[in-house]
């Protein structure tokens, strides 16, 4: 791995299929437009007879079943709602069978709103392992200035080791909790990412990474597999000063 970009660069090379069920072709558009990539087919296929709200199903490249969701569990990608990671418990839907269920997908269109919901679920478990090192890259000083009442939560919950990444120099308040690492004119003006690497427990892990190919929209995937983490998170801590 020689820079943010290669993670991205693998992920294009897993060809999937995304079937959507569903008699709401607005709904079927909508993933289209989000996950429709040149490793990701997006089918749309009628419910025909069934009494159903509708339903995904994820392929792979040769057609083997790999799994089925409810088209209503789909709102927390094209609805989302933002919570503080220590509340996601408390949702009224299973959000990490969703993230679990379009692991290794790619996103294109993510826009910041629906990038700060999806780093939640990464950033809630966390919050609720207690343990291990965060790696956030906020990519501008305002960005992180925004969260900062959530990271200085988290850096001082337990014993995680937070550390956020920004292409500027960040002038303000030092933070209590955390290590800022600023390296301007890098890569992480480019990418958003969140890897969080399970503290104790390697299948705890987890990460984000997302390049933003235009303003405001965001082309990346997120990942559970701790191999993928552990790179991410080992590439983090040998290119920028993580101390």
């Amino acid at each position: 791995m020689n820079s943010l970009g290669t993670l991205i660069e693998r992920i294009e090379r897993q060809r999937k299929t995304l079937e959507v069920y569903a008699d709401d072709d607005a709904i079927s558009a909508e993933l289209g437009r989000q996950f429709e990539t040149r490793n990701v087919d997006v089918v749309h296929r009628s419910l025909g007879s069934l009494d159903d709200s509708g339903f995904v199903i994820v392929r792979s490249a040769d057609g083997e079943f790999r799994g089925a969701l409810g088209i209503d569990q789909f709102r927390a990608i094209l609805s989302p709602q933002i919570h503080p990671p220590w509340e996601l418990a408390d949702a009224d839907y299973d959000r990490a069978e969703l993230f679990d269920f379009l692991e290794n997908t790619l996103f294109t269109t993510y826009d910041r709103r629906q990038m700060v919901a999806t780093a939640r679920e990464i950033e809630e478990r966390a919050w609720r392992v207690g343990s291990g090192r965060l790696y956030t890259g906020f990519q501008r000083a305002a960005a992180l200035a925004a969260q900062t009442a959530v990271y200085e939560r988290l850096g001082s919950h337990g014993s995680l080791a937070v550390a956020v990444f920004l292409n500027d120099a960040w002038n303000r308040a030092a933070l209590d909790g955390m290590t800022v690492v600023s390296k301007p004119g890098s890569e992480l003006g480019e990418f958003w990412f969140v890897a969080f690497d399970g503290g104790d427990t390697e299948m705890e892990s987890c990460a984000l990474l997302a390049e933003e190919r235009r303003d405001g929209e965001f082309y990346g995937f997120w990942t559970y597999d701790p191999s993928m983490v552990d790179e991410l998170v080992t590439y983090l801590e040998t290119t920028y000063d993580v101390s």
